[in-house]
């Protein structure tokens, strides 16, 4: 505290101190004296804080600042300074705020901002055209304007960038993409994005490969069966009998091609499995896959614990992941198949490998249709590179989650839990 405003109040005590003094030695009766003293002080104070109070609940204006030193000229002092600061904030907020509803109303997409009860406080002009969303919706619960369950789950769930597809309440054969972004714990931000477009364009490729797989798989098995005969015939010339058995080996191929294709549009065409799902015993499954393999594969089951799901998808689950460990572990590399609770409610499938393992830059891609880390051996062993596609599809039906593991030099670990 400065040494004036220490002096101001200072000569405010003094002053108060000679009053009572004063009074005291005319009249005689110090108490009294010490009492009025007191009272006028008090009264001063009360004059100086109603003088505040006042001056505060008239908005703080600089050229209204009541009159008084020492210690009330630091506070009204203070309080200026703060308010200065408040206003430089509140006018940077506002600048921020503008420039994030500008960008927001420039996006493509809709944008809805939402507080902790899921009501409406601000939308952009996407949200009219793609919700039917207006500005005078602001306050109202998003549910209440957009009706969809899966909306609702969305909402409840708060998982942060979780999505959904709904049709469009403002005109049902627009398909939406919904995504969910927690700010903070008092507001999200709800994005809308119109897919039709990508939609159809799948619906045509899943179409095309469905089609053009069923329109191959006759004229194949003709070829096949053809040179098979061929392949079976003895007087066959012996500078023919290798390329027939490269022809025959290739027209297999592609067969296996093909049925993974109509196995991946089978599994596309439909997401609701449980009027074809049944109990499953996973250890009498993955006894039987192992069987029917000649490389040695290790089995541990841990639990006997069963999942509901569809047999023909979880044998062709099973066989997948083994396959895939068998076509890129070398000859004799043991490879461990385990069943087990993990502890969090979910029963856990592990196919591990002791292979050279993968590189990072591949495990985001292994469960794209046709992709391989080494296309030589894929060739070499057969592999249509369909396999993990087929997987990772089987395990969305079935709500289960992938994970791939891996460390060069160390192997791989796919892993796949069924929720309990």
């Amino acid at each position: 505290m400065k040494p004036f405003i220490l002096s101001v109040e200072k000569r405010h005590i003094t002053f108060a101190i000679v009053i009572m003094l004063a009074t005291g030695l005319l009249t005689g009766d110090w108490l009294i004296s010490i009492a009025v003293s007191l009272l006028g002080y008090i009264i001063w104070l009360y004059y100086r804080i109603f003088q505040f109070y006042h001056w505060i609940a008239n908005g703080s204006l600089q050229h209204k600042v009541p009159e008084g030193g020492g210690i009330w000229e630091k506070i009204h002092h203070q309080v200026l300074q703060d308010k200065h600061k408040s206003n430089h904030r509140k006018k940077r907020m506002n600048a921020l705020l503008k420039r994030s509803q500008r960008i927001l109303k420039g996006f493509p997409y809709a944008a809805i901002t939402l507080n902790q009860n899921n009501e409406l406080d601000w939308s952009n002009d996407k949200a009219k055209v793609l919700l039917n969303i207006i500005k005078g919706d602001r306050g109202q619960c998003i549910n209440n304007l957009v009706r969809s369950p899966k909306l609702y789950q969305l909402l409840n769930a708060g998982e942060h960038d979780s999505e959904i597809e709904i049709e469009s309440p403002k005109d049902l054969s627009i398909q939406l993409l919904l995504k969910l972004i927690i700010i903070d714990t008092n507001s999200k931000l709800l994005i809308a994005r119109d897919i039709t477009k990508r939609n159809k364009t799948l619906e045509m490729r899943k179409s095309f490969i469905s089609n053009a797989s069923h329109e191959l798989r006759t004229p194949l098995t003709v070829i096949s069966g053809y040179l098979e005969m061929v392949k079976a015939d003895e007087h066959l010339a012996a500078s023919l009998s290798s390329p027939i058995n490269i022809a025959y080996e290739q027209t297999e191929r592609m067969q296996s091609i093909i049925e993974d294709l109509l196995t991946l549009s089978r599994l596309e065409s439909t997401d609701d499995i449980q009027n074809i799902s049944v109990d499953l015993n996973m250890a009498k499954i993955i006894n039987h896959v192992c069987q029917a393999f000649s490389q040695a594969v290790i089995v541990e089951i841990n639990t006997d614990k069963t999942i509901v799901g569809v047999e023909t998808e979880i044998i062709s689950l099973c066989t997948n992941l083994i396959q895939n460990a068998i076509f890129y572990t070398p000859v004799e590399t043991k490879i461990i198949v385990r069943w087990y609770a993990d502890g969090e409610h979910k029963l856990c499938l592990d196919v591990e490998d002791f292979g050279k393992g993968i590189a990072d830059k591949h495990l985001p891609h292994l469960t794209e249709r046709f992709y391989r880390i080494d296309k030589g051996r894929s060739k070499e062993q057969g592999g249509t590179g369909l396999g993990l596609a087929i997987v990772s599809h089987i395990a969305q039906r079935h709500n289960a989650q992938l994970n791939i593991k891996s460390k060069i030099g160390s192997g791989s670990t796919f892993k796949v839990c069924f929720a309990q």
